[in-house]
């Protein structure tokens, strides 16, 4: 299991959970649920946000947020 912040960009993995945090709520809002894939697309420099795509939705969140966000590899 990797956070999201570690992967590298380019390669799909699926969304494994989403810690226990007051966040999690509002990442269920946005679509991030435990079982979509998800692709690290950009990072931005100096360590800005992390766009996201999950499903055909592209997402930024910051590396705080992201470490939230556990995946797995996707090996459908």
């Amino acid at each position: 299991m990797l956070k999201t912040s570690n992967i590298p960009t380019g390669i799909r993995y699926k969304i494994k959970e989403i810690t226990d945090s007051s966040l999690a709520i509002n990442f269920l809002e946005i679509g991030i649920l435990p079982g979509k894939s998800l692709e690290l697309v950009q990072r931005a420099p100096f360590g800005g946000p992390l766009a996201f795509l999950v499903g055909d939705n592209l997402i930024a969140l910051r590396a705080d947020e992201a470490n939230l966000v556990i995946v797995e590899a996707d090996n459908s």
